[in-house]
């Protein structure tokens, strides 16, 4: 019986590639037997172009269809056969050019077996013909597409090939029977997945499916056929969209019918499953694509009833034949493996190693571990301290509950902080603040020597960043006063200067440099325009990435927003750089001494130091500058040394933190009685000393083998500059205790008891001169400060709070018992320090007043006992007036914040994938060849569209040079990126989807 092959051709925007494709349809050495070409829905020129193809037919049609419906109204437009014949069809798209033997080698492929109904060629690239891009497709064990052998050289290593599970819709040939047997590609699978699943419904159906390797077609996955691939992200979107859509139709439907209910039923939650999927997978812009892919086959089960019929209407063998076919999981893991690592070394993407202990990151880790044990030894035998700047910690669920806005005033974003760092020991949140004391100098070392080894290969400039960072004047200075926010800033400084550098390169450094970024702002607001200024240059520095680069300031934004609006809706906005919690008085440091990496005036020290021998102050200002020399002149060596776009990052975080110090100096927001404070310039110096210590590493790498003995001197001067801080620390000179005594006992029973009692402590200043404060339940917790009670002027409750303070200290004065009760208070406690002869006058007065009761003296100083006690009256689920304080407004915003914390962290996991996406291909013209017309039209109607059929005219062509055809989809060219050969992920080009996971 003769073989007769009619090949259909179908075209959507013409141009360059057609005109290739055509001329390699011409060019085959077994010439088909007919051509039918459709024009789906493309412009006239398409149709023009097409009248030159030697097709015996063109189809016309009015706009796009998909295109196995294409090809079916191709096929009713084919005229019978005079004589018996074997019918098959050769299926191309304008975008398909096949080689002058791919026809031939096709049909000598299925003449050997007459069992296969379906064979399929070797897609190869358009632009590199060398790169095979598809020879054949399968499904893993949870039916997802997998592509056989992508993205490979094609060297004839798979050129044995000959059974598989199924093959694309390009460049396919089918017995014209099996096809109107099957039903042509079923309508429910547009655009993925029509090729496949027909070759496992005629797989099913007893027929054979085989690929032909020596057949071979150029492809240039325009979305004629199959899906569109292109660079632009948006593209690569809409494919996985598509792809994830027609995965969940194909599992639905060849599941047996019980499993395919419960699948289908259980859409909405899959879809909200695979939403977080894709997050942790860094993959937010494929987010909206899983949840529409879900809900779009959830709406149409018409689809998957038709599909599942169409399935069983043929099935003959059964799926047993199909099993052997499956990839096996094993071969999965390996091929993206494979692919993982080919995409990171054609990108570039991989690091250099660290070499973390050859090249002295362990000796500089087992250095500052035992330096700390050296400067904290005091806080390792506590669970809690207070003092300084430091209080203990809320019991875990209050931790979490400060975290909201009460009574409309908002949380500072450092209680976010808090109760992240008190989780880590959720049993005594409290325990954690000691161990992350303890801890800070190592891990800020840690960091230091990390992000040294991103600037320098050099192992002596690396331990001196690291060494110099972890016992810089700076962190010593806050462990010495207890300064818990900088210590949270210096440790994870480096490692969001490490993120930040690196955010382009994937969404899970952005996520990391966008959580660490909102740590480092909450722990120093005071940091807030120094950030928005290097984001800004981060996003006009190379618009590459912008929007991972905008989401390192997402968590920050989020956290902020609350604090943000209620201090601009009072008219303070400089209330939002305040300083988090315990505010202790201070002297900031002059011009030279912050220059010199010292916040504070007095060098930590050596000013009085040298008072004492009768130098005076700049003496030591001289002193420390010589001891601090060395390594300012590495940091110069390292401006003009190192590398022009390094150099200048570096000198720009440097100056950013400087003139953040210099500002915080001049900014007094808070008060003390009656002594205004600065805010602290510790944060920026923090800033300042890293930069400086970065160029000083880099400086460092230039010297070579000789970097090693300037750094020792650099490294054994900086030591001997914060010389008599480090011997306060080693000798235990610190102003903290134990927190467990921080109030009277009798004060932590009833706090215990009753979290709403309060106590007025009065501590004696001066002279007629007293301070006032009021702690609530057990004593101050570090979580329930909020700066936005704090104030540099006298509000209405400080006024209220002299005025019971007046009452109380005076004798004859009006009765204070009914204030003592409205405000809850029921102690009074007088501390010991301050002037002694008011402190003994007040203790006069406390004790003749007939509102309070002597309970004696206690370890923290007299105690006095409201006469009738104002706390127990209430249940203990009332005891906290904050709860009355919770909004509906309040509490959505609570939730936003966590919802987006929690996202982010999501996006944050290292999860090991890599991106691909498509090297940048020339887009062809649209142009016509000028060539002459063989054919005239009489037009017909197929299927009711438009149809064209074609018969010869003589005579020139009219129009030898027409105008070009418009292009239906115009796109902008990408930004090129570096080619490569490794294999597209499932992730981008989806032609290897997630379904197995």
């Amino acid at each position: 019986m003769r073989t007769r092959i009619t090949a259909i051709l179908v075209a959507e925007r013409g141009g360059e590639w057609l005109d290739q494709t055509i001329a390699g349809i011409a060019a085959q050495s077994l010439a088909p037997s007919a051509i039918i070409a459709v024009n789906n829905g493309g412009p006239d020129g398409v149709g023009d172009q097409l009248l030159e193809s030697g097709a015996e037919r063109i189809v016309g049609l009015q706009t796009r269809v998909p295109f196995g419906r294409a090809v079916d109204q191709a096929l009713q437009a084919i005229p019978a056969p005079e004589e018996p014949a074997e019918d098959w069809i050769w299926l191309l798209s304008e975008d398909s050019c096949p080689e002058p033997q791919a026809l031939e080698r096709i049909v000598g492929t299925v003449r050997r077996a007459p069992s296969v109904a379906v064979a399929g060629p070797k897609l190869v690239d358009w632009d590199h013909p060398e790169r095979i891009i598809e020879l054949g497709q399968s499904l893993t064990r949870y039916g997802a597409r997998w592509a056989l052998r992508r993205q490979e050289l094609d060297q004839q290593q798979y050129d044995h090939m000959q059974d598989v599970l199924g093959v694309g819709p390009v460049g396919m040939l089918v017995r014209r029977d099996v096809w109107e047997q099957l039903g042509g590609f079923d309508p429910a699978l547009p655009v993925y997945d029509d090729g496949l699943d027909f070759c496992v419904r005629a797989r099913l159906a007893g027929h054979r499916v085989e690929v032909a390797p020596q057949s071979r077609v150029r492809f240039a996955q325009s979305g004629v056929a199959g899906p569109r691939i292109d660079r632009r992200r948006s593209v690569l979107r809409t494919a996985h969209r598509q792809a994830r859509t027609a995965h969940l139709h194909r599992r639905i439907s060849y599941a047996p019918a019980l499993i395919a209910f419960f699948e289908w039923l259980g859409l909405p939650l899959y879809a909200v499953g695979r939403v977080l999927w894709a997050l942790i997978r860094e993959q937010p812009g494929n987010m909206l694509g899983e949840f529409v892919s879900a809900f779009t086959v959830f709406f149409r089960p018409h689809a998957i009833l038709a599909s599942r019929r169409r399935i069983r209407r043929n099935s003959t063998a059964g799926w047993a034949a199909i099993r052997p076919l499956r990839i096996d999981p094993k071969t999965v893991r390996t091929a993206r493996m494979i692919d993982r690592e080919a995409i990171l070394a054609s990108t570039g993407q991989q690091r250099a190693e660290l070499h973390f202990i050859s090249t002295g990151g362990l000796a500089v880790l087992v250095g500052t571990v035992v330096a700390a044990i050296a400067f904290t030894w005091w806080a390792l035998p506590q669970t809690s301290l207070a003092g300084g700047g430091l209080a203990p910690l809320s019991p875990i669920g209050e931790l979490w509950w400060n975290t909201r806005s009460l009574d409309g005033v908002p949380a500072d974003p450092f209680a976010w902080v808090l109760a992240l760092l008190g989780t880590l020991t959720f049993w005594n949140p409290s325990h954690a603040v000691v161990l992350f004391m303890v801890l800070s100098i190592p891990l800020a070392a840690l960091g230091g020597w990390i992000w040294a080894a991103q600037l320098t290969d050099s192992r002596a400039g690396r331990a001196l960043t690291g060494v110099g960072f972890a016992l810089s004047p700076v962190l010593l200075g806050s462990l010495d006063s207890g300064r818990l926010p900088t210590l949270v800033l210096a440790v994870v400084l480096p490692w969001l200067l490490l993120a930040a550098s690196r955010c382009r390169e994937s969404w899970s450094w952005a996520g990391t440099a966008s959580i660490l970024a909102a740590i480092a702002l909450a722990a120093a607001p005071i940091l807030l325009p120094a950030a928005v200024i290097l984001l800004v240059v981060g996003l006009f520095t190379t618009l590459r990435g912008s929007a991972r680069v905008l989401t390192t300031g997402l968590v920050t934004v989020v956290l902020f927003a609350p604090k943000i609006v209620t201090s601009f809706a009072a008219g303070r906005p400089l209330e939002i750089l305040m300083d988090p919690g315990v505010v202790t008085p201070y002297a900031p440091g002059n011009a030279w001494h912050m220059l010199l990496g010292f916040p504070e005036f007095g060098l930590e020290g050596w000013a009085g130091i040298l008072d004492g021998i009768g130098l005076g102050g700049p003496p030591a200002t001289l002193l420390v500058g010589i001891l601090m020399l060395p390594i300012a002149l590495l940091a110069l060596l390292g401006l003009f040394t190192g590398r022009v776009g390094r150099t200048l990052l570096l000198s720009l975080i440097g100056g950013l933190g400087m003139a953040s110090a210099v500002g915080a100096a001049q900014l007094q927001l808070t008060a003390i009685g009656d002594q205004s404070v600065a805010l602290w310039t510790g944060s920026g110096l923090a800033v300042y000393w890293i930069a400086v210590l970065g160029l000083a590493a880099t400086g460092a790498g230039a010297l070579r083998r000789g970097a090693a003995p300037v750094v020792a001197v650099a490294l054994i001067t900086a030591i001997v500059a914060i010389a008599p801080l480090g011997a306060r620390l080693v000798l235990g000179q610190v102003p903290f205790q134990s927190g467990k005594t921080q109030m009277p006992a009798l004060v932590r029973a009833a706090g215990e008891s009753d979290p709403g009692v309060r106590t007025l402590v009065v501590t004696a200043e001066q002279a007629h001169s007293v301070r006032a404060t009021l702690v609530t339940g057990t004593g101050l917790r570090l979580d329930q400060l909020r700066t936005s009670l704090d104030s540099p002027v006298a509000t209405g409750d400080d006024e209220a709070l002299a005025q019971l303070v007046g009452g109380l200290a005076s004798t004859g004065g009006e009765d204070v018992a009914e204030k003592l009760s409205a405000e809850r208070i029921g102690f009074v406690l007088l501390p010991a320090g301050g002037d002694d002869r008011e402190r003994a006058d007040l203790q006069r007065l406390f004790d003749q007043h007939v509102a309070l009761v002597a309970t004696g003296q206690t370890d923290q100083g007299l105690l006095w006992r409201v006469a009738e006690p104002q706390g127990n009256k209430e249940t203990p689920g009332d005891a906290n007036r904050e709860v009355d304080g919770i909004s509906l407004t309040g509490s959505t915003i609570w939730i936003i914040q966590l919802a987006v914390l929690l996202g982010v962290l999501l996006l944050a996991l290292p999860t090991g994938e890599v991106t691909y996406r498509p090297e940048r291909r020339k887009r062809p013209s649209r142009r016509r060849k000028a060539a002459p017309r063989s054919t005239v039209v009489a037009p017909i109607a197929v299927d009711g569209h438009a149809a064209s059929e074609l018969e010869p005219a003589p005579g020139p062509d009219p129009d030898p040079e027409p105008k070009p055809a418009p292009d239906p989809d115009p796109e902008p060219d990408p930004a090129p990126e570096q080619p490569t050969d490794a294999a597209p992920t499932e992730d981008t080009t989806t032609e290897r989807e997630g379904g197995e996971r």
